[in-house]
């Protein structure tokens, strides 16, 4: 045990901060991570003399209580609980904490987490459902300690797209942002039509301060950096992993400094892979927004000598940038880094953007563009809020686009993405995206319309070349260094709808009956997939979903 510790430096570093923890005061985070039934987001965008740090989701409560009453935000314009009056478990059901206890400083809540859906793919006839069953619990035990937890036992059967795409895309046998399946299943659903999925997904974690500026953060999850839909940075597109997180908030600024144990599946094993990332969140005045990110993944083992590597201590070091850290230590690791930014036109509308940097020689993007080296993406998008005066009425709009060869390596196992997935943006890279959401909430009815415009290029099929849009595959079988273009390679078009009704039940806990449709249709030379699946659901609606890839 101790020479294990002794060669995991991670493990040295996290037991060396909790050792200050003595006087931690307890922290927590709210667990709203599907945007649509966030009851803080929208708040997070007015402009005011406090502006909080909306790029690093999910939120800090204390934050949150500097812009609004957190209570009062999640009931909006229902009426609230009122906490002097008893209530029994049905009321709790549907207007509060199923069960909690509250008693010297202690809190604990329980509350169910289930997802019943059933639906039909009226375009192939196949029957879908979703069978969720979990549990989730958050609390503090006096003032020093913060837990949440969350549990779920799931069978699926989704739509052919949607497990399909994953397996041809990852090449790993895994429920897209979910977990392993731990069923079997053909390449093709055209073979196996009848695929289902079985899988189990369990996340948690503690969290507490040191004094004013400091906190922390162990469990496993996910982390999003944007103020958009998507992000070229980090997003919760992929499987929740083990992550230890360090924030620092002083002044107008807040530093997040995350490390990350990922999975590469090479053949039937899954091996070890590091992710740290250091991400700089300022606000400008009560407007505008500055943020800076990095990140390097690191392979967990030597590809040369296959054998056992430990986190290089120059990573760990939370204050240090990435390229002269590599050159420090002779790796070959994947780096990455990039820009963001947000202002606040008004209380109505907001602006925000990336800029995703892979790698970058200036005289050869001067003199060639085309090269493939030249690895870089964006994304800029707009938030309205209340338009037309009609309070409730939400629209976002959104373009990203992303250069072949983004986010992969020369042999794949530094790939940015965890069990084959993305850790960025779904569609990978090699890509150009629109989209539009528009959401109508009045009291405990939801309106939401999603449209997806996306091409992207390509592999083709029987051919050794990769494109750039599969970001698992090793960079170094490239079909050429020059002449490299966006949607190269086997041009492919996706077009995704999705319109949704919902009633909230419980606005504390996301509870909600769902009925929507949601339209599919994916074009190329080689493949043709549509897809027309109308569904219900009654579900709590904490955790976000991604259909639209």
């Amino acid at each position: 045990m101790i020479n294990n510790i002794k060669q995991n430096p991670c493990i040295v570093f996290m037991l060396m901060l909790m050792g200050f923890a003595v006087e931690a005061m307890s922290q927590g985070y709210s667990y709203y991570e599907d945007p649509q039934f966030d009851p803080y987001q929208r708040l997070c965008f007015r402009v005011g003399d406090k502006q909080i740090h909306s790029s690093l989701r999910v939120y800090k409560l204390d934050d949150l209580r500097s812009i609004c009453n957190v209570d009062s935000a999640v009931y909006a314009d229902l009426s609230m609980p009122d906490p002097n009056v008893k209530s029994n478990i049905f009321r709790r059901f549907f207007n509060d904490d199923f069960l909690r206890w509250r008693k010297d400083g202690i809190y604990v809540a329980i509350n169910p987490l289930f997802d019943f859906e059933l639906g039909k793919d009226s375009e192939d006839g196949r029957k879908t459902y979703i069978n969720t069953r979990g549990f989730y619990l958050n609390g503090n035990l006096g003032r020093n300690f913060w837990f949440y937890m969350d549990f779920t036992e799931n069978q699926a059967k989704f739509p052919a797209y949607y497990m399909y795409n994953a397996r041809a895309y990852t090449g790993v046998n895994v429920v897209p942002g979910e977990a392993m399946n731990n069923k079997m299943y053909s390449y093709s659903y055209l073979i196996d039509p009848d695929f289902d999925a079985d899988y189990r997904v369990a996340n948690g974690y503690i969290a507490f301060n040191i004094g004013k500026y400091l906190d922390f953060q162990l469990g496993k999850g996910k982390t999003f950096v944007g103020d958009g839909y998507r992000s070229l940075f980090l997003s919760d597109v992929a499987s929740s992993y083990p992550f230890f997180k360090m924030n620092v908030t002083f002044w107008n600024v807040k530093y997040m400094f995350m490390l990350a144990q990922l999975r590469h599946h090479d053949g039937s094993t899954r091996r070890v892979k590091y992710s740290v990332t250091h991400y700089l969140d300022w606000n400008i005045g009560n407007r505008f927004t500055l943020g800076l990110f990095e990140n390097v993944i690191q392979a967990g083992w030597n590809r040369k000598t296959d054998a056992t590597r430990s986190l290089d201590w120059e990573y760990i070091n939370p204050f240090i940038i990435f390229r002269p850290g590599e050159f420090e230590t002779g790796s070959d690791d994947n780096a990455m880094g990039g820009f963001s930014m947000k202002f606040k036109a008004a209380n109505w509308i907001t602006f925000h953007g990336q800029f995703m940097l892979d790698d970058f020689g200036l005289d050869r993007t001067l003199h060639n563009k085309g090269h493939w080296g030249n690895k870089y993406g964006f994304l800029y998008g707009a938030k309205l809020h209340n338009m037309f005066r009609v309070n409730g009425f939400d629209m976002q709009m959104e373009y990203s686009q992303v250069r072949p060869y983004c986010y992969s390596h020369y042999d794949g196992a530094s790939t940015y993405a965890h069990h084959g997935e993305s850790l960025a943006h779904p569609l990978g890279a090699n890509f150009k995206e629109g989209l539009l959401i528009v959401n109508y909430r009045h009291k405990r009815l939801m309106l939401r319309g999603q449209l997806n415009i996306a091409q992207y290029g390509a592999d083709f099929a029987n051919d050794t070349i990769s494109y750039g849009h599969n970001i698992n595959t090793p960079n170094d079988y490239r079909a050429s260094d020059d002449g490299m273009y966006t949607c190269q390679g086997l041009k492919t078009n996706v077009r995704f709808a999705d319109v949704s009704a919902t009633c909230l039940i419980n606005p504390k806990t996301a509870f909600n009956f769902t009925a929507g449709f949601r339209y599919r249709k994916q074009t190329s030379d080689e493949l043709e997939l549509v897809s027309k699946h109308i569904y219900v659901a009654l579900r709590w609606s904490l955790k976000h979903h991604y259909y639209d890839y």
